[in-house]
């Protein structure tokens, strides 16, 4: 992860489209996501867009790039639109209480549910992961 320095973090912060900076992660404005999705599927270069915008290239690395745009595109396609700053809305596990009144074997039918539910979670998470390695590698080939 790219820590960015005194110097590239008062250059960000100087930046109108800069919402927050920290040393590790740049938050951008919601009317700068919605200008850059905009000129990406205008097919404008992501790399000309960060330099339309007054963003120095020379802070960012292609990794890094890569990253905004994947970001700028999953909150363009999901129903609660662009945000900013930090999204730490999680999803709420669902707790369900089984109530005594319950025989038994239909408590331990419903404990096993839930727990199958949560192994299912996981792995479309990991299957998540490994689908979007296979993408960055093929772009990159």
């Amino acid at each position: 992860m790219k820590e960015y320095t005194a110097k590239e973090m008062k250059l960000l912060k100087a930046n109108p489209y800069t919402f927050k900076i920290t040393k590790n992660k740049l938050y951008f404005t919601i009317e700068f996501k919605e200008a850059f999705w905009v000129a990406y599927q205008a097919r404008m270069a992501p790399r000309k867009i960060l330099n339309d915008f007054g963003y120095d290239l020379e802070i960012f690395g292609q990794k890094q790039i890569d990253s905004i745009v994947q970001s700028i595109k999953r909150q363009a396609q999901s129903e609660k639109g662009f945000s900013q700053g930090e999204s730490r809305e999680r999803r709420k596990k669902a707790e369900i209480n089984i109530s005594e009144k319950v025989n038994k074997n239909s408590k331990s039918l419903i404990q096993s549910i839930l727990n199958e539910v949560k192994y299912l979670r996981q792995e479309v998470e990991f299957l998540k992961k490994i689908t979007k390695k296979e993408n960055t590698v093929t772009r990159k080939s």
